[in-house]
């Protein structure tokens, strides 16, 4: 029987889309498969009448200035704000204390001296404090565990930064949510269609969906979260046990968000978080904050990442913002709150993502290739956690990865 579609493509998120764009401008026939009952994947935009600032509930920011993104002619804004740390024994910006650790780590690491960050830190010279500012810059910001994450793969991140200005942070101004509906302009998506399992042979790939029917294809294209794949949710006849065995290599960090929006922006009622972009603490969970600056001062967000998320795995929706919110309290000192709205997505107990982002264990950089080459020019892998740019994590990593796979079949 001939197949219905050149390519198919699982997962209608930032690297699905991609992926789908430029095949079907190539002249494929293309089907996108997405489980959910709406395109994005990660990225989450919520538009709220109450506020003319998107509330993201997955990504959020812009980090530097990626072509994938700025080439778009999008509204794209700088966060304001000044950065503001309760914490002690720190300068009051912890990716600022974290820069000459992350720069040595740029100039001097490599796969062939690679370590965990913790080993690394353990043999260093700086002082107590910097050490306490990049663990939690590193861990924060990579959903990452310092005893585990590699210092090779931290390096071509930092590498990678500084070429695209990665040390500046923006916004989308219409929200994130905005770019996956401009990847999607005319791409077919299927919604709510999960695959169960991969059923393929050299050219030939027949999709079994959770409702009961098939879907049949030349190619398909491969772009779940990593935790979906590593947790066999679909399953492959026969198994590529090479990518298989590479995605087990590698580790997806975990990552809460509550964002709020206050009747005022009570923060800036006292002087020492009055005009606040960042608030940095050491909560146990819930220690780093950004407000909505410049467009919505009364909003605010609050996130946990790494280990600092381990407390709130398994907890219900309130009791995550009741966490949230009681920490929030403690930090700015004030007894009561006012009122206001929350919004959380718990992608941990999201069966189409189960966590937050990935992140490449000390030795395990050559896993991300082998998650990129093709499997018998018939299965194709792609979204962050197979970026080889040093984008991992995000969402420019995700659509230069799509367009990755796209290329490869293209044979461009």
């Amino acid at each position: 029987m001939e197949a219905a579609y050149d390519v198919l493509i699982i997962g209608a998120g930032a690297a699905g889309l991609a992926a789908a764009q430029l095949l079907r401008a190539g002249g494929r026939r293309v089907c996108c498969l997405e489980a959910r009952d709406r395109i994005g994947g990660r990225i989450f935009t919520v538009h709220d009448p109450s506020t003319l600032l998107p509330i993201e509930l997955g990504a959020e920011f812009v980090h530097g200035r990626p072509s994938e993104i700025f080439d778009r002619g999008m509204e794209i804004y700088a966060i304001g704000g000044r950065p503001v740390s309760v914490a002690q024994d720190t300068t009051g910006d912890p990716e600022e204390d974290s820069k000459g650790i992350l720069e040595e780590l740029a100039h001097t690491a490599n796969e062939q001296n690679d370590e965990t960050f913790q080993h690394f830190l353990d043999r260093s010279s700086y002082p107590d404090w910097q050490k306490k500012e990049a663990t939690g810059f590193v861990e924060g910001f990579n959903a990452a565990r310092r005893d585990v994450i590699g210092t090779a793969s931290l390096a071509k991140d930092q590498r990678a930064g500084d070429k695209i200005e990665g040390d500046r942070t923006f916004r989308v101004r219409e929200g994130y949510g905005a770019v996956a509906a401009w990847l999607a302009e005319g791409v077919e998506v299927k919604l709510s269609c999960a695959v169960a399992e991969v059923r393929w042979r050299r050219g030939e790939v027949e999709l079994r969906l959770e409702n009961g029917s098939t879907m049949r294809g030349a190619r398909v294209v491969i772009t779940v979260p990593l935790g979906v794949l590593q947790a066999g949710a679909i399953r492959f006849d026969p198994e590529p046990r090479a990518i298989l065995d590479a995605a087990r290599e590698l580790r997806f960090g975990d990552a809460f968000r509550v964002t709020f929006l206050f009747e005022r922006a009570f923060w800036d009622e006292s002087p020492r978080t009055a005009g606040a972009g960042f608030l940095f603490s050491d909560e146990p969970v819930f220690p780093v904050w950004w407000t909505g600056r410049p467009v919505e001062p009364r909003a605010i967000t609050g996130w946990s990442a790494g280990p600092k998320a381990d407390l709130l795995i398994g907890l219900s929706h309130d009791e995550v913002i009741g966490r949230a919110l009681a920490t929030l309290k403690r930090i700015v000192g004030v007894p009561s709150m006012p009122s206001h709205r929350a919004w959380f997505h718990d992608w941990q107990a999201d069966p189409y993502s189960r966590g937050a982002y990935s992140y490449v264990p000390a030795g395990a950089l050559p896993a991300r290739r082998a998650l990129a080459d093709p499997v018998e020019d018939t299965l194709y892998f792609a979204g962050e956690a197979t970026d080889l740019l040093g984008y991992g994590g995000t969402v420019h990593g995700a659509i230069a990865s799509g367009r990755r796979a796209a290329r490869q079949i293209l044979g461009l």
